[in-house]
């Protein structure tokens, strides 16, 4: 099967009990970590277009370092451990206000 990576952060998100959404997009999937109330913290891809697909690695748009943001406003090739620490973090950091 291919896109294993992803399907591995759906896992870790559902066990952890993180909100999220999972949708197909381009014969892949994407997943939104949702603010509360309207847009999303983060949005993970990986697909037919994203940067890692060969790899089975993802691509995500927010969470991003400031030395991330400095060369583009995407980061990809990460592993679903990678991308899951940042979603966590992001999370329990909402969660102690």
């Amino acid at each position: 099967m291919k896109y294993n990576e992803i399907l591995k952060l759906k896992e870790m998100l559902e066990k952890e009990c993180i909100p999220f959404y999972i949708d197909e997009m381009y014969s892949g999937y994407h997943i939104s970590y949702p603010k509360v109330g309207n847009g999303r913290i983060c949005s993970v891809i990986e697909h037919s277009m994203s940067y890692g697909r060969n790899n089975d690695r993802l691509e995500i748009m927010g969470l991003l370092t400031d030395k991330e943001l400095e060369n583009d406003s995407v980061v990809g090739y990460l592993t679903a451990e990678e991308v899951f620490g940042r979603i966590k973090n992001h999370y329990e950091s909402e969660a102690l206000k």
